[in-house]
This record gives structure tokens, C-alpha cells and sequence, in this order.
């Protein structure tokens, strides 16, 4: 396979996560200021701080009249062009990547690509709230989700089904780090809590796993080392190194790759850790340093697989 296609893949994958994350950490986070959070406590500042924050986004909403933080941080997240990390530039980024290796994709996922953008291009802060928040993110939420079914239905399971995979666990793993460090819940009401699983799609997960009442510390330690739960750090990496893995066709367990031997310490980190052992330094701490290995993974895995090799001009 061409570099070239590797990356534009693995690039696809990444950006239609992330787009899928911040849908879901703004629909949720939007409802909950709705029901839960008064404007003179100081705790709907702290929320929608922290939705910032969960993004990557440097610039944070200035709430100083009713509403307005929402509606700064849906046009900032949402609707910024200028600004790479927001829905309507990931998913811009992603077509343009699907548009690039149209060849390598089957019909119907590229016509799930293409409604999306297509959808997402098609809309305004205006009508997204004329329409309500609620109804576009969760339009954006299941656009994503049905693309990367449609992805596991329709592709062959090789080198392009897993470079893809390759990016979209990378991210999904960045973008749960992000959220652990950005939210504060130890010392907080449990609603802080319950809002941190919604947004990594683990409530139920939560309450099916539970067999008594649950403490903060314990919400935790599932997003980070549930084996099962799709979102959880745990289960990412492991589904990142199957896709490292068969990509490289080295054998699971040892490594050939920097980002192979990389993953296999964050994997041995998180299968052999208890919960108090990993928040010991802090949760924050450990956030930020997980988010700061996936970062120096991803440019394992860029260097592995997508170098940018200089060309020798020789003797003229």
C-alpha cells in the first residue's frame, strides 16, 4: 500500500471519531446545563470550560448573559472553520481524505462520507439552533457511528480496513484521556460523574457492570480499564495494537515497531495496574500524561508508516 493512502486512511479515521466525540460531548453537556446547572453557582461556567477543554480548544466561552456560553462554545466547536479540531472541520478533513483514495473505499461508504458532509456543510448556528442543538449533534453522532458500521460491513479486513481502525482507536483513546483531565468529578456531585460516562457512551455499560453504589473513583476506573467497554482507554489500545499488528504481521504480545513497543507499555500499564495505583499522583496527572503518550504514539505511528523522506537532487 502508498504511504500516501495509509495516511490519507488513517487521517480518515481519526477525524470522523473526533467529530463523532465532540457531537456527543456537546449534546450531553447541552442537556445537562439545560436540567441541572444554575448560571449563578459557578458550575455552569466550569461545564462548559470544561467542554472546551475536552476538545483541545484553546479559547473558552466568556458566559456573561444567559445562554451565551452554550451558544460560544456550539459556534467555536461546531461551526469554527478556522479552527481544525471542530465538527465541521473534522468532517471536512475526513471527506477530503475519502475523496483523495475514492478508489480504495467501497460505494456505500463513501455515500455514508459524502451525506455527512454533505448534511454537516448544510447547516448554520442559526438553524442548528432554530432546530435545537440536541437534534443536529445526535444527527452528527449517529451519521458517524453508521459510518464506521458500514466501514466493519463493507470493506475487506486488511491493510485499509486496519489503518483505519489504526486511527480511529488512536483517537478514541486521545479524546477519553482529554475527558478525564479536563473534568473534575472526585469532588464533585455524582450528576458530574454520570455526565463524564454519557459522554464516553458508558452509563449503562456502568450500571450493568455496578453491584453497589457507586463512587466517583469507581466511574473512573471503568473509563479507564474496563476490558469490554468500547470506549474506555483499555479497550482501545487493544483495538489500536490488533490493527498495529496486523498491519505490521508481527505477532501480538511482541513488537517490531516504535509504535507496537510504545502501545505494549501503555497496554502492560493499564492490564496489570489497580485503579489507585494508576490515580495515585492524581486522575489529572494521569490524564495528562496518557493524552502526552498518545500524542508521541501517533508520531510513532506517523513515522513507522507515513515518512516524509527527502529527495536527493544529485550531481546536475
Amino acid at each position: 500500500m502508498l504511504s500516501r493512502v495509509a495516511e490519507s486512511l488513517f487521517w480518515l479515521g481519526r477525524n470522523v471519531e473526533r467529530a463523532e466525540s465532540i457531537a456527543r460531548i456537546l449534546d450531553v453537556s447541552y442537556t445537562r446545563a439545560m436540567d441541572l446547572y444554575s448560571r449563578d453557582d459557578g458550575r455552569y461556567e466550569r461545564l462548559w470550560r470544561s467542554v472546551m477543554q475536552c476538545g483541545g480548544f484553546v479559547a473558552e466561552p466568556k458566559p456573561s448573559a444567559p445562554g451565551i456560553a452554550a451558544h460560544e462554545a456550539l459556534a467555536h466547536c461546531v461551526f469554527d472553520r478556522g479552527n481544525s479540531n471542530s465538527i465541521v472541520s473534522a468532517i471536512h478533513i475526513a471527506r477530503t481524505n475519502a475523496l483523495g483514495i475514492r478508489a480504495e473505499l467501497t460505494t456505500e461508504l463513501w455515500v455514508v462520507i459524502n451525506v455527512l458532509y454533505l448534511s454537516v456543510e448544510g447547516q448554520s448556528l442559526r438553524s442548528a439552533l432554530r432546530e435545537g442543538p440536541a437534534r443536529f449533534l445526535r444527527r452528527v453522532c449517529e451519521s458517524t457511528q453508521a459510518l464506521a458500521g458500514v466501514a466493519d460491513a463493507t470493506l475487506s479486513h486488511g491493510d485499509v480496513w486496519r489503518f483505519l481502525q489504526a486511527g480511529r482507536f488512536l483517537e478514541r483513546a486521545f479524546m477519553t484521556a482529554r475527558m478525564l483531565q479536563a473534568i473534575e468529578v472526585e469532588h464533585e456531585p455524582w450528576h458530574e460523574s454520570q455526565r463524564l460516562l454519557e459522554m464516553c457512551c458508558a452509563s449503562e455499560p456502568f450500571v450493568h457492570d455496578m453491584r453497589f453504589d457507586p463512587e466517583p473513583r469507581d466511574a473512573l476506573a471503568f473509563i479507564a480499564l474496563a476490558a469490554d467497554c468500547p470506549r474506555s482507554l483499555r479497550f482501545s489500545f487493544r483495538e489500536l495494537g490488533n490493527a498495529l499488528h496486523g498491519i505490521s504481521d508481527n505477532r501480538e504480545g511482541t513488537f517490531g515497531t516504535e509504535p507496537e513497543r510504545r502501545l505494549g507499555k501503555l497496554c502492560a500499564r493499564l492490564d496489570f495496574a489497580s485503579a489507585d495505583e494508576l490515580f495515585a499522583p492524581g486522575v489529572n496527572i494521569f490524564a495528562r500524561d496518557t493524552v502526552a503518550e498518545i500524542v508521541a504514539l501517533s508520531g510513532d505511528v506517523e513515522t513507522a508508516y507515513f515518512p516524509r523522506l527527502p529527495i536527493g537532487i544529485g550531481n546536475l
